[in-house]
């Protein structure tokens, strides 16, 4: 063999390792790459949570404070999570939602859709107010932040023939 032969066998050689080495790397990268962004935290546990809820109109604001456990699981799949609620008088229903990176998260589900509209415990403690007809609320917003989970929003409902604003404030902690 000559020293031509011998290079040109190794130039090949090399070229075809570097070739394949190109493709697994592009291929890593086309499997890797999520359009959705990076993925976020697990969101897995159980969370003491205290609702705070505000109904106001033009004669009077009620503020009632309900306890309640939020159990919460990742699905794994681009920061998706379920679970339940249950508040202390046993009223309990489904908790659905995304949790995105740096926290933020959106509840889509609490109690069935549209969220806080079929919640037994909430009408029960309204019970001049027509929940099912709460005004639009297709998430519910809110942050997580080490243990501390927090929702909110304010939005109208019906009662007694008149619109009335409706708060809800909810804080949990993750239990250990």
């Amino acid at each position: 063999m000559t020293n031509a032969s011998i290079a040109f066998h190794t130039t090949r050689v090399i070229g075809s390792v570097a070739a394949a080495l190109l493709g697994a790397a592009l291929w890593w990268a086309c499997v890797s790459y999520d359009p959705t962004g990076p993925h976020a935290d697990a969101i897995n546990g159980s969370f003491a949570a205290q609702l705070i809820t505000v109904l106001q109109n033009a004669s009077a604001t009620r503020q009632d404070t309900s306890l309640l456990t939020l159990t919460l699981r990742d699905s794994l799949y681009r920061g998706r999570f379920t679970g339940f609620y249950r508040f202390t008088d046993g009223d309990s229903g489904l908790v659905d939602g995304t949790l995105f990176p740096h926290g933020r998260i959106e509840v889509s589900h609490f109690g069935y859709w549209p969220p806080l509209t079929n919640v037994a415990h909430i009408s029960s403690l309204y019970p001049s107010c027509s929940f099912p007809q709460l005004g639009p609320v297709y998430v519910v917003n809110g942050v997580v932040q080490g243990d501390t989970l927090r929702l909110g929003d304010t939005t109208t409902v019906p009662c007694s023939g008149e619109t009335s604003s409706f708060e809800f404030r909810l804080v949990g902690l993750r239990e250990r």
